[in-house]
């Protein structure tokens, strides 16, 4: 079973640059466990509007989304939320991290919330993590400005597969350097990653490009 299924998604969507109109027309796709599945675009917001769909961030106007096997567009909304929460993790353009919390906290966060587990067993899922994306374990307990950059997208990284989603989606490009630590994840447990790749040419990082480009029109802004 490929953990994401869409069929005939169509959906207009205002572009995120305000002067334009997107439209994602009629576009069916699988996407199979441990494979990489980079979004190439010109346009950034091309490939956004497709995935935060993808992603169950906002639903389309028509067609099917099927994930792990369940029908999403036909929950009520407080189940499909529950739904995405635990079947997803999600990267964008900024790290997005709390600088009140330590590096411990902002990863342990989402998985607290959604599975409610002991501080213990915050802590392991906190230590596997952070060793997946090459931080030591020791900066666990580090506020977020003793952090560089390159450090404060490991950490985003880290949070967003804390609770072991089968689904990584790059809504909008992130730090490339991230993509073979999402293409490793894909590999090592089955998750099939979704990431907007931009403009930049990653066909040596990924099992395959598609560009939706070809399957998207601009339609006139109102």
């Amino acid at each position: 079973m490929n953990p994401l299924h869409c069929q005939n998604i169509t959906c207009p969507r205002p572009s995120w640059n305000g002067r334009s109109q997107r439209e994602v027309t009629d576009f069916s796709e699988s996407f199979a466990a441990g494979t990489t599945t980079a979004f190439q675009s010109l346009e950034e917001s091309d490939a956004g509007v497709l995935l935060s769909i993808l992603g169950m961030i906002e639903p389309p106007d028509s067609g099917q989304i099927c994930v792990l096997g369940e029908s999403v567009l036909e929950m009520k909304p407080a189940d499909a939320t529950r739904f995405r929460d635990r079947a997803f993790g999600y990267l964008f353009t900024h790290p997005h991290l709390l600088p009140s919390f330590t590096v411990a906290e902002n990863i342990a966060m989402p998985f607290l919330r959604l599975f409610g587990n002991t501080i213990d067993a915050a802590r392991e899922r906190v230590a596997e993590a952070l060793d997946f994306v090459e931080l030591d374990v020791s900066c666990a307990n580090l506020s977020m400005g003793d952090l560089d950059e390159a450090a404060h997208w490991r950490v985003a990284f880290a949070r967003s597969i804390a609770h072991q989603p089968k689904i990584l989606v790059a809504v909008s490009p992130p730090a490339l350097f991230l993509l073979p630590l999402a293409r490793r994840y894909a590999r090592q447990t089955g998750a099939a990653v979704l990431w907007n790749a931009g403009a930049a040419d990653v066909r040596r990082l990924c099992e395959r490009v598609l560009t939706p480009d070809c399957r998207m029109t601009s339609i006139p802004a109102s």
